[in-house]
């Protein structure tokens, strides 16, 4: 069974910026870990491809997102050589797996669909968030 969202993501991450609950911020999660896949961009050759980590703060972030349209489009308007860019789409239940290999290169936050709409997480919570993950 799938659970069924009435709000967007966006909608959903507004929500929880605007009320700063817990219950609010759960919310989010859950609309996460109910998709059927997450997506990353990819940095360099194709034979040693590197995570897009950006620098924000002076702190590594990891950038991830909810569709792959969204990924290439704000990958396209940051990362001046595009040529080896290319977005890698997971399951979100295997992108733990992938975000725990970010983690260990010290990348310590993470920006879910980096905009105006953008969600902000430190790493631990996200990896604790999809390591929970329960099918609906």
């Amino acid at each position: 069974m799938v659970r069924i969202y009435k709000r967007t993501f966006n909608q959903t991450v507004h929500h929880s910026s605007n009320t700063g609950t817990t219950q609010a911020r759960e919310q989010v999660w859950s609309y996460i870990n109910a998709m059927p896949a997450l997506y990353f961009v990819q940095c360099g050759q194709r034979s040693c491809p590197v995570p897009w980590i950006m620098f924000e703060n002076e702190e590594p972030t990891a950038m991830v997102f909810t569709s792959s349209e969204e990924a290439l489009k704000v990958a396209k308007s940051i990362i001046e050589d595009c040529e080896n860019v290319r977005v890698v789409g997971l399951p979100t239940n295997a992108a733990s797996m992938y975000m725990t290999a970010i983690a260990a290169q010290g990348v310590n936050s993470v920006c879910f669909n980096h905009g105006p709409s953008r969600f902000d997480a430190p790493m631990d919570e996200v990896l604790l968030s999809l390591k929970s993950i329960k099918r609906f």
